[in-house]
């Protein structure tokens, strides 16, 4: 008689025989004949036959894994929950398995090549990055902003990567929560990727190059654009164009208290100038300004657009306690079929670190901005 279901051995009936009676042959050899096709229906423990059904086991737990070792009681497999098996260490799970995928604790190393499909997935508008998207691919088919969950939601360990590919993306941490330490939003500019990290605190990225996008300002009618938490640059981009509502100067001025009040007492700037204005070459220089004058005399408003002022400005040890310096290169439109470009060198004079800096149009004049702010750390 063969084991039932549960595995329970039952011998026939009629081999349990009592003191003084005779054995029945038959009951007898069925009994042997039996136990022989069992012990043979046995694994044996050398491992010289192979199972010829499926081997169950017992559920387990984690402490307690059904399949083990005779030294290592706490490590191997359990079964977890409905559908799912898991793999221990030491009594610790490391890996889970299910009809959804497998799940890995710690670290995932490997001595091959790693294949396989990446999570990707394209976003035509802005977009609140969650727990869920780690380890993805987000595609930007437009311009977007990405918003960031809180980086204590997201914990240590998350990553996402960033393609602008249908237009800028500009990421926006939570709260006062940063990107690299600057609570500005990050830009990616259109056509460029990057790789965003989360300590479970803020925010970190790998930026190509040594320039760094810290944000671009626009506005449409603004007589200022002021950019703070720039302490940590050493050195700062500044290129666009101001297009004034009326005939107006651009201005420059930096601040020491992060955008509080900008620096303006006479004598705070020096700078000289050097330009072509229509067939004219001049030269200015004031060592006694308030503001380092970005230009040649005011710039106009043309109802085509063709008025305004284009400009870089590059500013050294701007967070160093010395001198900041810069070079400006403009061209602007100072009148009626009148160009004027040129180069300004300025200097601002004292050892303390700046943090922040405004581009102001003189006389609180309204203006069309279009700045895009880099920096390099150090």
């Amino acid at each position: 008689m063969p084991r039932n279901s549960s595995g329970v051995y039952s011998k026939p009936a009629g081999t349990t025989p009592s003191v003084g009676q005779v054995i029945d042959p038959v009951p007898w050899n069925a009994l042997t004949t039996d136990l022989g096709n069992e012990i043979t229906n046995s694994l044996p423990r050398d491992g010289s036959a192979p199972m010829t059904a499926p081997l169950k086991n017992a559920d387990g737990t984690q402490a307690q894994p059904s399949v083990t070792f005779s030294s290592d009681i706490t490590t191997g497999m359990f079964r977890k929950a409905s559908g799912v098996g898991a793999l221990v260490a030491g009594g610790s799970e490391i890996l889970n398995w299910s009809g959804s995928g497998v799940g890995v604790t710690g670290n995932f190393s490997t001595s091959g090549v790693l294949k396989g499909r990446l999570d990707y997935a394209e976003k035509g508008g802005s977009y609140l990055a969650v727990a869920a998207d780690a380890g993805s691919t987000l595609r930007f088919t437009a311009t977007a902003t990405l918003s960031l969950t809180a980086s204590a939601t997201l914990a240590s360990g998350w990553s996402v990567d960033v393609f602008a590919y249908g237009g800028d993306v500009t990421i926006t941490p939570n709260g006062t929560e940063a990107i690299n330490g600057i609570a500005t939003p990050l830009v990616v500019k259109q056509g460029r990727k990057l790789t965003l990290y989360c300590d479970g605190v803020g925010f970190y990225t790998a930026v190509p190059g040594a320039w760094e996008t810290i944000g671009e300002n626009s506005a449409s009618a603004a007589a200022a654009v002021v950019v703070t938490n720039l302490s940590a640059f050493k050195r700062l981009r500044i290129t666009g164009y101001m297009q004034p509502s009326v005939a107006a100067q651009l201005l420059l001025r930096t601040s020491t208290n992060n955008g509080v009040s900008f620096d303006q007492a006479a004598g705070d700037y020096q700078y000289s100038a050097v330009y072509g204005n229509g067939a004219t070459a001049a030269s200015i220089t004031s060592s006694g300004a308030t503001a380092v004058s970005v230009g040649a005399g005011g710039t106009t408003e043309n109802s085509d657009f063709t008025g305004g002022i284009q400009f870089e400005i590059i500013i050294e040890n701007f967070n160093k306690t010395r001198g900041a310096k810069g070079l400006i290169t403009f061209g602007n439109r100072a009148g009626s079929g009148n160009f004027a470009v040129g180069t300004i060198q300025f200097l601002r004079a004292g050892a303390t670190a700046r943090n922040a800096f405004q581009l102001i149009s003189a006389g609180a004049v309204n203006s069309i901005w279009e700045v895009l702010v880099e920096g390099v750390r150090g």
